[in-house]
C-alpha cells in the first residue's frame, strides 16, 4: 500500500495489488455498503434530489499515513481553533491585513464591509462557535527526506465531509477484517473517527446557550447540493441530543432574505420565533451571493443576537491572506503567548507570500517561481476545492497581473505529499488501482466568549485523488473520501 521504503514497516496491511475477483468482490460489499449506511452523494446530472443516489467517492481500502504526522496535526487543532478565535475579534487587524486585498476581490471586499458594520456596532452576540477543519499535507523535506506536517488551508466555514469519513472508517475496518488483517492491527492502524457527534455537540452547545426551547436551528444551504446527505447526519445527531425536529430549517441565503427580520432587540426572527444558531453551509463562494439581496441577507444575520458559525470576523479570518500573514515574523505571536505553542502552529506552516510586497526576498521567491513553475502554487482567496493556478498558467499570471490585483492572490510552495497506492471508486465508472496523494483534515471546534472559547477536537477526514491531479474536493469532483492506515517509523 505504500512506495518501497526500508524505513516503514507495514507488514501488516493488505498486500496490492489485490486479486481481479477479490477486487470486484470488496467493490460490490463496498457499495451496498454505502447505500445501507447513508455513504452516498446526489447524482451530478440530478442535485435537486435525493430520490436516486450514488455512493460517495472512496477508496477501497484505507491508505498508509505515518502515525507520528497525524498524531502532530490532532495535538496541534486546539491551538488552529483557540487561534483563529481571538484572530476573529481583532477587527483593526482583519481590516488591515485586507486592504490590498479588497481592491480587486469584490467578495472579501463584501465581507470586509460587514465586519465594519459589526465593528460600529457592536456585537450583538458575544458568544460565538467556530466549527472547524484544518486541512495537511504529508510533506517530504528535500533536504532530510523526512516527512512531516505542512497545513494547506484552514476551514471556517462548512467543513464537510465529516459524516462520509465517519461512515468510511467503519467499512475500512470491514474490509480490513475480510481480508484477514488482525483485530489488534486494526485497532492501532485506524483511529478512531466521531467528527458528527462532536459537530452536533457544538451545534447544541449554541442552541442551549441561547435558552429558549423554541428558537430554530437555522442552516443556510446552497441553491444546489450534491453534497446534502452528508449535511443531514449531522441535523440527524442533533436531533438525538435534544434540538426538535420541528427547530431545524433549511434555507437559502436568497430566501433568509425573504423571510428573515430583525426585532427591536435585533433578535433575528423567522414565522414568529428567534434564531438560536446559524450554521452556515453555504455562504463561502461568491456565487452564493448572485445579487445583493443575499449580501444584505447575510447583513442582517451578522446584526442579530443568533449565534453564528462562523460569524463574520472568523470569515474573514479565513482567507489565505491571512494565513500568508500569520508566516510572517512575529504576527502569530501577536495572538499566541506560549512560545512552544505558536512554535507548534508555525513549525505547520509551508511557504506563503504575498505578490504585492516588495521586499528583497519576496521578489526572489516569484522570480523562482517563474523559473521553476513546479515548486508553486498560486492561490486566490476563495474556498471551495477547485480555485488553483499551476505551471505556465501560474507563470503567465505573475507576469501578467496589474498591480491593483496582486493582493488577491498568495504565492505558496509546492507540496510533496507522499506517493502511496490504493482503489479510487466511483460511481458508474472503472476502478483506478492509481498511485495518489492524500490531505489530511482534523475537526475540531471553539466556543464561547472572547476570553474563554471550550475547545475540542474530533475526528478526521482523509481526501486521496491520482498523483497526477492539482485540484482537490470531493464535492469538486477531484478526490476522493479515505481513512488512514496509520504506520510508525523503524
Amino acid at each position: 500500500m505504500a512506495q518501497k521504503d526500508d524505513r516503514i514497516l507495514l507488514l501488516n496491511a493488505p498486500r496490492l495489488p489485490l486479486p481481479d475477483d477479490k477486487v470486484a468482490e470488496l467493490i460490490g460489499d463496498l457499495h451496498d455498503y454505502a447505500h445501507a449506511h447513508g455513504l452516498v452523494m446526489r447524482l451530478a446530472n440530478d442535485k435537486m434530489s435525493s430520490a436516486v443516489c450514488q455512493t460517495t467517492p472512496l477508496t477501497l481500502l484505507p491508505s498508509p499515513f505515518p502515525k507520528n504526522v497525524f498524531d502532530d496535526a490532532v495535538r496541534i487543532q486546539n491551538l488552529y481553533a483557540s487561534l483563529y478565535h481571538y484572530i476573529a475579534y481583532d477587527f483593526d487587524f482583519l481590516i488591515d491585513i485586507h486592504k490590498n486585498v479588497v481592491k480587486t476581490d469584490e467578495f472579501t471586499r463584501n465581507m470586509v464591509e460587514i465586519l465594519k458594520k459589526v465593528k460600529a456596532q457592536g456585537l450583538k452576540q458575544p458568544i460565538t462557535l467556530a466549527i472547524q477543519r484544518s486541512d495537511y499535507m504529508c510533506h517530504k523535506d528535500q533536504f532530510s527526506a523526512e516527512y512531516g506536517l505542512k497545513q494547506i488551508e484552514i476551514n471556517n466555514i462548512a467543513s464537510s465531509m465529516g459524516a462520509h469519513a465517519q461512515r468510511l472508517t467503519d467499512w475500512h475496518i470491514r474490509v480490513l477484517k475480510a481480508l484477514e488483517v488482525p483485530d489488534d492491527v486494526i485497532k492501532r492502524a485506524i483511529p478512531e473517527n466521531k467528527p458528527i457527534a462532536m459537530i452536533a455537540e457544538a451545534l447544541f452547545k449554541a442552541w442551549s446557550h441561547f435558552n429558549n426551547p423554541s428558537a430554530w436551528v437555522l442552516v443556510v444551504v446552497e441553491n444546489v447540493n450534491q453534497n446534502q446527505i452528508d449535511q443531514r447526519h449531522v441535523e440527524y445527531e442533533l436531533e438525538k441530543l435534544g434540538v426538535p425536529m420541528t427547530c431545524i430549517i433549511r434555507r437559502t441565503l436568497t430566501q433568509c432574505y425573504e423571510q428573515l427580520s430583525l426585532n427591536e432587540s435585533s433578535d433575528l426572527i423567522i414565522d414568529g420565533r428567534p434564531v438560536a444558531i446559524v450554521y452556515f453551509r453555504a455562504g463561502y463562494s461568491p456565487d452564493h451571493y448572485p445579487t445583493n439581496k443575499e449580501w444584505e441577507a447575510r447583513e442582517r444575520m451578522e446584526l442579530s443576537t443568533a449565534i453564528k458559525t462562523p460569524w463574520i470576523g472568523l470569515q474573514v479570518a479565513n482567507t489565505k491572506k491571512t494565513q500568508q500573514v500569520l508566516s510572517e515574523d512575529g504576527v502569530l505571536e501577536r495572538f499566541v503567548g506560549k512560545p512552544r505553542e505558536a512554535r507548534d502552529i508555525r513549525t505547520s506552516f509551508a511557504g506563503m507570500w504575498a505578490l504585492e510586497n516588495k521586499d528583497e526576498i519576496t521578489l526572489k521567491v516569484v522570480q523562482g517561481a517563474q523559473k521553476h513553475p513546479d515548486a508553486f502554487v498560486l492561490k486566490p482567496q476563495t474556498e471551495g476545492g477547485a480555485a488553483l493556478h499551476t505551471g505556465d498558467e501560474m507563470v503567465q499570471m505573475l507576469q501578467e497581473l496589474p498591480e491593483e490585483e496582486r493582493g488577491a492572490y498568495i504565492l505558496m510552495e509546492k507540496l510533496r505529499p507522499m506517493i502511496i497506492e490504493n482503489y479510487l471508486v466511483v460511481a458508474q465508472k472503472p476502478v483506478a488501482f492509481a498511485k495518489a496523494v492524500s490531505e489530511l483534515g482534523i475537526y475540531g471546534y471553539a466556543f464561547g466568549a472572547k476570553d474563554a472559547p471550550e475547545l475540542k477536537t474530533a475526528g478526521h477526514l482523509l481526501r486521496t485523488k491520482p498523483e497526477t491531479t492539482a485540484m482537490g474536493g470531493v464535492a469538486a469532483g477531484y478526490a476522493v473520501v479515505d481513512t488512514p492506515f496509520l504506520y510508525e517509523f523503524i
